[in-house]
């Protein structure tokens, strides 16, 4: 649990550290730097301390100096900045510089649509093309980017209607229904990874402004001269760092959602009771309405509600990524009908309520197992995929059984088969008898899905604890 907690900690801080520099980042008024063509420069109020007070630095190239008076002035910026003020008090409305409050509703509403859209990628980029498509004049909407044009929404729209009724479908044939959920899964995921690039870089343009700002503030701070020497060149600099900065956090906060409410998939494709699918489904499509219904209604409720979800999303990352990866494994082996031997040295397997309680594994950690030379089962994995491979001895071969299941075999512990400890993905389905040899276990036992939502639900998030059999109590 400790390192859940350490895991969601250091991307939850950029997430608070972000929207603190973001929202409260000085403006443009309040660091005096304003744009100015005419000097291809800044000009501003300066800086006002002991020994100096009075203009500050205009793109002039005049460097004669006052003593008397304020200071240290600049008398031939005084007409640029003049002129600077009346250029910006005629312009109106288009020239008004941003006030933090601007700043902060942009930044709210971005961060509360990426949230929407990672609940449900497909739907939120749909609705998002369609609202962008009928709102803007009919002259401007061959100008559109690609992502809001009828060519890309229409088909998705298309997709998530064929998905709302595949319960429909299923109910009709319901022979369909194990491979209508597995495509729907792949489906969810290859479109979630396909718009990924697409609401980042909407999430990191709209707040690379504010973000680079605080930025260029801090290297002001920190180093005057130089950024007083180039302000131009010092401004395209901070820029891109704010793009990127908007960019990883927007990543993390994609990712952490996306992977949570993906889980809706892989309990719909191992779920055997009927109704549950439409429930889950009803609840997704609420949480992007809550979202957005809130950001137009109560923006400061949308930007409370969706950190907060982020932030829970965050605590759960490793065990939607772990059952995200579970869905994918068994949604690819159903629907391309894969079919694979038996092997002791590269058998598969996902860990189970066995291994989480008496061995401390996560929940469907994906491995490797196999029998060493002295009879013993060993579990090798690799944490997250790709870190350093770890290996766990599980117990005496003798003392689990191989369990025969309806879409893949099991490893259960000996005299206990509704607890299993590992579970192999369907390719191995029908292998029961071939992996009882493979890795010397005791004998072949039926293992039936529970009856029982409760239980079924029990087992999906670790459920109780299995009594150790034999010398697996040692």
């Amino acid at each position: 649990m400790r390192k859940t907690w350490f895991y969601a900690l250091v991307p939850g801080c950029l997430i608070a550290v972000f929207f603190c520099f973001a929202l409260y980042a000085p403006t443009a008024a309040e660091q005096g730097y304003q744009p100015n063509s005419a000097n291809q420069g800044y000009a501003g109020q300066g800086y006002a301390g002991p020994g100096y007070n009075g203009p500050g630095y205009g793109g002039q190239s005049d460097q004669g100096y006052s003593s008397q008076g304020n200071g240290r002035q600049v008398d031939q910026n005084l007409g640029a900045l003049n002129s600077l003020i009346d250029e910006f008090n005629q312009g109106g409305g288009d020239n008004r510089v941003e006030s933090r409050s601007d700043r902060g509703g942009k930044i709210n509403q971005a961060f509360v649509a990426l949230t929407g859209q990672a609940v449900n990628p497909l739907f939120g980029v749909a609705a998002l093309g369609m609202w962008h498509y009928f709102r803007s004049p009919d002259h401007l909407r061959a100008s559109l980017p690609l992502y809001d044009q009828p060519t890309v929404w229409v088909p998705v729209l298309c997709i998530i209607l064929l998905m709302l009724f595949n319960s429909t479908i299923c109910e009709a044939l319901p022979f369909l229904k194990v491979p209508l959920n597995a495509l729907g899964d792949i489906v969810n995921k290859a479109g979630a990874v396909a718009v990924l690039p697409l609401i980042v870089k909407m999430f990191a343009d709209t707040v690379a402004e504010p973000a680079s700002r605080h930025v260029a503030a801090a290297a002001n701070y920190l180093f005057p001269t130089a950024y007083a020497a180039d302000v131009g060149l010092a401004a395209q600099a901070w820029s891109g760092a704010g793009w990127l900065v908007g960019a990883v956090v927007g990543f993390i906060a994609y990712v952490a959602v996306w992977l949570t409410f993906n889980v809706v998939d892989v309990m719909i494709l191992i779920c055997p009771f009927p109704g549950v699918d439409a429930v889950l489904k009803s609840a997704r499509l609420g949480m992007v309405g809550i979202l957005a219904g809130t950001n137009q209604m109560a923006p400061t409720t949308a930007i409370i509600l969706a950190v907060v979800l982020t932030l829970l999303c965050l605590l759960v990352a490793g065990w939607s990524f772990r059952l995200s990866v579970f869905g994918l494994i068994f949604s690819t082996d159903i629907l391309f009908f894969r079919k694979k031997a038996v092997a002791a040295e590269s058998l598969k397997t996902f860990s189970c309520a066995g291994m989480k309680h008496n061995r401390k594994i996560p929940m469907r950690t994906w491995g490797t197992l196999s029998t060493n030379p002295a009879g013993d089962l060993v579990f090798h994995y690799r944490p997250w995929l790709v870190l350093p491979e770890r290996s766990v001895p599980v117990g005496k071969a003798a003392d689990f059984d191989s369990g025969r299941g309806l879409l893949n075999p099991f490893v259960v512990a000996d005299g206990v088969p509704d607890t299993p400890w590992f579970r192999l993905p369907p390719r191995y389905r029908g292998q029961a008898d071939d992996l009882r040899t493979c890795l010397s276990l005791h004998e072949v036992v039926d293992c039936g899905v529970s009856g029982k939502l409760r239980s079924w639900l029990g087992e999906l998030f670790g459920g109780k604890k299995p009594a150790p059999a034999g010398s697996m109590a040692s």
